[in-house]
């Protein structure tokens, strides 16, 4: 190696140089580029109000989300990207995953009609991996991307704060219905508003500020989401949401991990000053904010009820419990159905909602994915997760050997909201939603794309790039 290349080699393995540069002015991307950003970012920031937005808008209409991945899918050249994903990612379990789960929706429709498209939303919303992958195949795009994702955060943290008022403002917005439900707001819901302010308060902790006496700040905000987040959203989700951020910062960031538990012990303290000062504030459930309903609510997970006030909670416990048990003794009638599922097209509880709506999946993401395709499609989503997670973790690793702190800041925002819907499907059917499936897989394209761009600037400095 020359001495030329060998000083440029020192130069990448010592500086902070980011693949992408965020100060970039000026960027632009194609409008099909363009709708597919304002299209993900209207799921992120409206949640269940976009996803009853679909062509035609009466009867069973093509949500807008799929609409335009077959748009893209019909300009993409797939067999192209494909190989190249292959050089990112173990592309193999992803590719069975679709053919499985895509092929069992089609066989189904004999069964349930266009309901088994709407039950496999999660495997139809997963080639949204394809799209993210494409959408930034230029670092111009990869900048573009990243400042268009801090917009979409400073949005939903402004729509978060809205929560108390959704009801009231719901009697302005305009109405769509669904496919089994009436009419719903298209703005101001709040299905999973308190996990996207827990988002935007670690981007505020992860982030570094252009001017550092902002930091201050930018730290008391966060304090003010996460526990504005905890204290009024009044759900165990939200609590078991916290906990995971804390185990990926600790993994990953333990300087921030630090700063992300001082937080939380501020936070209690503050509800703990609430609590005893008097205040009767209520949160999003209607329940007095004080520490004492948030332990009896985290207790309430296994069922038992300490007071009237997480009755409901506690009642919901063996309800599911008994949804699961329901699929189980279906799933052992034949060795066939245990192997391979249920299918999609039927519903997978008896339950009916408020106004008659069939409950179709049993509240648990992981429950609903065994439940239609068997053990033989768990494991094979199982193998696809631990595929994507790998490659975000090596392409993490490598930002991290060669100090692209900025990098690593970008990969962190995007694994931290991947692994909130993780949680968030633990307890709803997060992965049958799209505005949750659509941003989690795209993601998850643009992570490898993202660390392919990695890769290719570390072999240029030399570097060994796994």
């Amino acid at each position: 190696m020359s001495s030329t290349s060998a000083a440029s080699a020192e130069m990448w393995q010592r500086s902070e140089i980011p693949v992408v540069d965020l100060t970039g002015a000026h960027l632009r991307v194609s409008l099909l580029r363009k709708i597919v950003l304002w299209t993900v970012g209207a799921y992120l920031i409206l949640n269940g109000g976009f996803d009853t937005v679909r062509f035609p808008p009466v009867g069973a209409g093509i949500p807008a989300g799929e609409l335009v991945l077959l748009i893209c899918l019909c300009i993409i050249s797939v067999r192209t990207l494909l190989p190249r994903m292959g050089a990112a990612v173990w592309l193999f379990p992803i590719v069975v995953w679709w053919g499985m789960s895509l092929s069992r929706a089609l066989i189904d429709t004999s069964v349930g009609g266009v309901w088994s498209f709407r039950d496999a939303t999660q495997a139809i919303e997963s080639l949204y991996l394809i799209v993210g992958f494409w959408l930034v195949n230029s670092v111009g795009n990869l900048q573009y991307f990243f400042n268009w994702l801090r917009k979409v955060l400073i949005a939903l943290g402004f729509y978060g704060l809205l929560m108390p008022f959704s009801t009231t403002l719901q009697a302005f917005s305009p109405k769509l219905s669904g496919m089994s439900s009436g009419a719903s707001s298209l703005f101001f819901q709040k299905v999973n508003s308190s996990s996207m302010l827990l988002w935007c308060a670690c981007w505020l902790l992860i982030d570094r500020p252009a001017n550092p006496r902002s930091t201050k700040v930018r730290v008391l905000i966060t304090l003010f989401l996460v526990t504005f987040s905890i204290a009024y959203a009044q759900g165990r989700t939200g609590y078991l949401s916290v906990l995971a951020v804390g185990a990926i910062l600790l993994l990953v960031k333990r300087r921030v991990a630090a700063k992300w538990v001082g937080i939380l012990l501020f936070g209690v303290v503050i509800i703990g000053a609430i609590s005893v000062s008097g205040l009767k504030l209520q949160g999003g459930r209607g329940h007095t904010i004080s520490l004492n309903y948030i332990t009896q609510e985290f207790e309430s997970i296994s069922g038992s009820a300490q007071s009237e006030d997480v009755e409901g909670s506690a009642k919901g416990v063996p309800l599911r419990l008994g949804w699961w048990r329901r699929i189980y003794s279906k799933m052992e009638a034949s060795p066939q159905k245990m192997i391979f599922g249920l299918g999609y097209g039927i519903p997978l509880t008896d339950f009916h909602a408020t106004g008659g709506v069939q409950v179709r999946e049993p509240h648990d993401s992981y429950i609903s994915v065994v439940a239609r395709l068997g053990i033989s499609g768990m494991l094979v989503w199982i193998m696809m997760q631990a595929s994507l997670y790998f490659s975000w973790w090596r392409s993490y690793q490598l930002c991290k050997r060669m100090q692209w702190t900025r990098d690593q800041n970008n990969l962190l925002l995007l694994l931290i909201f991947d692994v909130l819907i993780l949680v968030f499907a633990i307890g709803e059917d997060g992965f049958e939603k799209p505005f949750n499936a659509i941003p989690y897989y795209f993601f998850f394209g643009v992570v490898l794309r993202y660390g392919r761009y990695l890769r290719l600037t570390a072999a240029q400095a030399g570097s060994n790039t796994y």
